[in-house]
């Protein structure tokens, strides 16, 4: 019965004849424009953040070089750039698609995560 409620809610599909004037309600222009945060003349003030940059890459080829057999915790695993915050993101978006690529696995241990290289028989 309440799905059946919602969905006789909705609002049907709305048709514009004509293009909207935003300029028809006041003030709106405005504060789309401070919501975006756009200067007066129109152009937008962009700030380019010029920090180091993610390599998935380089990012992998370290984790395979130090990744034996028995595994190693994620913390062990020594960063790449100065900033912590990032190279831990990094590391971790890099692991994951290590998993999906089936070269690791991850593996919750406590309040870290063991990494183990995925044996195939490859490597026998």
């Amino acid at each position: 019965m309440v799905r059946q409620f919602l969905a006789d809610s909705r609002s049907g599909v709305l048709d514009l004849m004509e293009v909207p004037v935003l300029e028809s309600l006041p003030g709106l222009v405005e504060d789309l424009d401070d919501f975006i945060d756009v200067l007066p003349d129109g152009m937008a003030q962009v700030v380019i953040d010029k920090g180091p940059e993610f390599r998935m890459d380089d990012y992998r080829a370290h984790i395979n070089s130090i990744l034996g057999w028995g595994g190693i915790l994620f913390s062990d695993i020594r960063a790449l750039v100065d900033d912590m915050r990032s190279d831990r993101v990094w590391r971790f978006i890099t692991l994951v698609y290590m998993q999906h690529e089936r070269e690791v696995m991850l593996t919750q241990h406590e309040n870290d995560i063991l990494v183990k290289r995925v044996y195939h028989e490859a490597y026998a």
